[in-house]
């Protein structure tokens, strides 16, 4: 799925120069993001989880089962990231099948490198 596509024309933009935090780990989260422009990494207890590059998205698991941040999210360059309320979250499962999908993977993807990490 494009998200580049899809929130093309977003209004919703937020820039956060490099090293900003953006989402911390352990605080709760209202707002899931879609990588516009830039990069920024994902990190568990201090230990690098995933870099997310454009057209990706974070903070998505504080939307569906809790408003627990389950990750730290960092700035790694000066990004621009479409930010995507839990009304907004909800249309988008709802509406785009195809979004569903897709987070549903991402999640899959990161929950196995976060496995592979506790096994180290």
């Amino acid at each position: 799925m494009d998200l580049l596509e899809v929130f093309k024309d977003s209004e919703d933009l937020v820039e956060f120069p490099a090293g900003t935090e953006i989402i911390t780990e352990g605080e709760e989260g209202s707002h899931m993001y879609v990588v516009m422009q830039g990069e920024v990494s994902i990190s568990l207890k201090n230990k690098l989880l995933a870099t997310a590059a454009p057209g990706e998205i974070v903070g998505e698991l504080a939307l569906i089962n809790s408003d627990i941040r389950s990750a730290t999210v960092t700035a790694k360059t000066d990004c621009i990231l479409v930010s995507i309320d839990q009304g907004s979250f909800d249309a988008l499962l709802r509406h785009v099948p195809d979004f569903a999908l897709h987070v549903m993977n991402v999640l899959a993807d990161r929950l196995k490198v976060a496995f592979e990490m506790i096994e180290r």
